[in-house]
């Protein structure tokens, strides 16, 4: 059996959103550059899917729980991951990217968020080409411990 990890290019999800492409992918979830049809602005989709816990057919959208016996620990994770995002979309702050929508699909559960144009920090560090300075990291970190406060006390 063919199997994929990610959803293709052009996928349309709830016929409002359709995948531009591919952004990363982690143990837990796939996130995409999409279009939002109806607003006619790209946005961040983080798709609910742990690669040890789930599998996708090669010819399937649908997210399918590797066993029955695993079945328990994807569903406990999916509240989890949809809890949080409802929980982000909460804020407003600088440095916390915002949540528009959450929504279930294919077997699993979606975040629609801001897509935030830019370099994230692997990418940021490769093309330093060394370590940052102390000027840089004061610089960078402050509004992020900041946003990490704000997130972790929620």
């Amino acid at each position: 059996m063919d199997y994929k990890q990610t959803l293709a290019t052009g996928t349309s999800l709830l016929d409002e959103f359709r995948i531009i492409g591919l952004l990363g992918s982690g143990g837990f979830a796939n996130t995409y550059l999409a279009y939002d049809l109806s607003l006619h602005r790209e946005v961040a989709i983080k798709e609910y899917f742990p690669s040890d816990l789930a599998i996708r057919m090669a010819n399937s959208e649908r997210v399918e729980v590797k066993s029955d016996a695993r079945e328990p620990q994807f569903r406990w994770a999916l509240r989890r991951f949809v809890r949080e995002a409802k929980t982000l979309a909460k804020f407003r702050h600088p440095s916390v990217v915002r949540v528009f929508r959450v929504f279930n699909a294919n077997d699993t559960a979606y975040i629609v968020l801001e897509y935030v144009h830019g370099a994230n920090m692997e990418t940021w560090l490769k093309e330093l080409g060394r370590l940052p300075t102390q000027e840089e990291l004061d610089t960078l970190l402050p509004p992020l411990l900041d946003a990490l406060d704000v997130v972790h006390g929620a």
